[in-house]
């Protein structure tokens, strides 16, 4: 499960490198500000030193501040970028997500997911993996190309029942004798959301046990959407068919 993790804590190192900077600038502009009165103090007043040398370097210490302030102000935008965010994310808790994902969250025994295809195929094999890459499940997918969705009922090829937990999704495409070109597939998956969480300045969702980046979302329901997108068919557990 994720771990709600505040805006301070994922700026927290962020904001100690820039502390250190300007105090390694005010060491600086301390040490050389002692150098430069004491060859101030030691220099010959017939032959006096050019001054153009530590103008510069005033300039450049100047700058410096200048760049370190802007570190800041990016800094602060920044924690507010992502206290907006992570308020906004918020609201995707218990509603249901599409997300871009090659994995999918079986939960309860139900799980629903996409596959997609840039080009019609000779043929299409969905397989459902465990983590270690063992095949639980298989499905003989819809050749052409566009959108398919499946729902998964949580029973492997055998027609066990297998255990809730995050799947991986492969996707295997023979293309047609006359392709031109390689044909692109992608998968998305969907599930409720269960938790929100920060990390290194990112927002991510968590579906069940599936932690998922809120910029991967690509749509929100109130119930998990079992029907067919194009025209309405509803979908079973054990066999494929297109949307």
């Amino acid at each position: 499960m994720v771990d709600t993790i505040t805006a301070s804590t994922v700026l927290g190192n962020t904001k100690t490198e820039t502390a250190g900077s300007r105090d390694k600038l005010a060491k600086d502009m301390d040490t050389f500000l002692t150098l430069l009165t004491t060859q101030l103090k030691e220099q010959d007043p017939l032959s006096p030193m050019d001054s153009s040398e530590f103008t510069n370097q005033l300039v450049l210490f100047a700058q410096v501040e200048q760049q370190i302030d802007q570190n800041e102000n990016l800094e602060a935008l920044l924690v507010s970028q992502v206290r907006s965010q992570q308020a906004f994310a918020t609201s995707f808790l218990d509603n249901y997500v599409e997300v871009e994902s090659n994995k999918v969250m079986l939960d309860d025994g139900q799980a629903v997911f996409t596959y997609g295809l840039s080009a019609d195929a000779k043929s299409v094999m969905v397989n459902v993996k465990t983590e270690d890459g063992s095949i639980v499940r298989t499905f003989e997918g819809d050749p052409s190309a566009g959108l398919h969705k499946l729902t998964w009922d949580g029973t492997d090829n055998l027609g066990q029942t297998v255990d809730d937990g995050v799947y991986k999704l492969e996707v295997t495409a023979v293309e047609q004798d006359d392709a031109e070109e390689p044909m692109e597939t992608w998968t998305t998956s969907l599930g409720k959301v269960t938790g929100v969480a920060s990390e290194d300045a990112n927002t991510f969702l968590a579906i069940g046990d599936l932690s998922v980046d809120m910029n991967t979302v690509l749509g929100v329901f109130n119930e998990l959407p079992m029907d067919d997108v194009d025209g309405g068919d509803d979908l079973g557990g054990d066999e494929t068919e297109g949307v």
